[in-house]
């Protein structure tokens, strides 16, 4: 436990689960794992679902969040629902007080998005992205020899996804190696065959979130190399997750076949590393939820850590609409 995240005055931070499927237990067990932090309520339109997690954690279950809002006043909740839901709830959740983790996609539309981070500004309360794949431990490894310049200047830097894992290395790509100001694309296949019931609730057409056949993009930094975005999810996620290849002025380096069993990857370089900090060993991707779960709560406490934010989530939302724009028009499309 991290004694840092103890609240002030002995009182525990109050939490709220709203949508206690999958994500909703995975968010459930990270807070469990804190000091000074308790789960009050749990609320999803299955009754019985937000019965079983209340349960576990001796909380209140609920089956509508605008009652268990109003009931429970939680200092931090965590939107785990469908995308097409995330809007609503959020805004109600930073509107109450609390302050919210919200799952990504941020919201089914570039309005909704805006609206979300807009009501946060206002009211002064953190909303964050779950973005978790920024706390892969050969991300953090990789960034911060990036950022103390051991390992050169970024060239070209080589982005391959599974399509359920592309919205994730948008926002990889941006916390490594910072803004993305344009993009070109070619994308082939459609939402028809891609398996995702998000698609039917509400997520606009013209975001790409979950590529199909096969995609592939250029990328503009800002800071002026080029990185290429590539994914498909014609191939199992079990067995390929990511792939990042990074040529720099001083040589290359790649993480190779980051996958469920051992999200770390494999190192593949030819740069003297010998005297720096070591690659770290592998881990399975299952435990990049709980870091990312915690740093939340850190910055909800005032702690100096870097989050991602709902303008994080929104930049990858505006980045996504690009890509669909550039498939339509075949031009390069500037990101505002």
């Amino acid at each position: 436990m991290n004694e840092k995240l103890l609240p002030k005055g002995g009182e525990k931070m109050r939490v709220a689960i709203i949508g206690c499927g999958g994500q909703g237990r995975i968010h459930a067990n990270a807070y469990a794992q804190l000091n000074g932090v308790k789960i009050v309520g749990c609320c999803d339109v299955v009754e019985e679902r937000a019965k079983e997690l209340a349960d576990k954690f001796g909380a209140k279950a609920f089956n509508n969040y605008a009652t268990m809002l109003e009931t429970v006043r939680p200092d931090i909740v965590s939107v785990c629902t469908v995308e097409g839901q995330h809007a609503e709830i959020t805004i109600a959740a930073l509107k109450a007080g609390s302050h919210v983790l919200c799952e990504k996609m941020l919201a089914a539309t570039l309005d909704e998005a805006k609206a979300m981070v807009e009501t946060a500004q206002k009211v002064g309360r953190i909303l964050a992205t779950q973005f978790n794949y920024r706390h892969i431990p050969s991300v953090r490894w990789l960034k911060n020899l990036l950022d103390k310049g051991f390992i050169g200047e970024p060239l070209l830097v080589t982005m391959m996804t599974h399509g359920y894992c592309h919205h994730h290395g948008i926002d990889l790509l941006r916390f490594l190696f910072g803004e993305i100001v344009s993009v070109q694309a070619t994308l082939r296949g459609d939402r028809s065959e891609v398996p995702y019931k998000g698609f039917k609730d509400g997520i606009s057409d013209d975001l790409l979130y979950i590529p199909s056949r096969a995609m592939g993009a250029l990328a503009y930094f800002e800071r002026g190399f080029v990185g290429v975005l590539a994914s498909s999810i014609r191939h199992q996620v079990t067995d390929f997750m990511l792939e990042l290849h990074l040529l720099t002025d001083k040589g290359r380096i790649a993480l190779r076949r980051m996958r469920n069993a051992n999200i770390c990857g494999e190192l593949d370089t030819n740069l003297d590393l010998q005297n720096l900090p070591p690659f770290p060993e592998p881990v399975p991707f299952s435990e990049t939820f709980a870091p990312s779960v915690h740093a939340f709560v850190a910055a909800v406490k005032g702690e100096p850590v870097t989050i991602a934010k709902g303008e994080d989530g929104l930049r990858a939302m505006k980045i996504e609409h690009a890509l669909v724009v550039a498939n339509r028009t075949g031009q390069i499309v500037q990101i505002d």
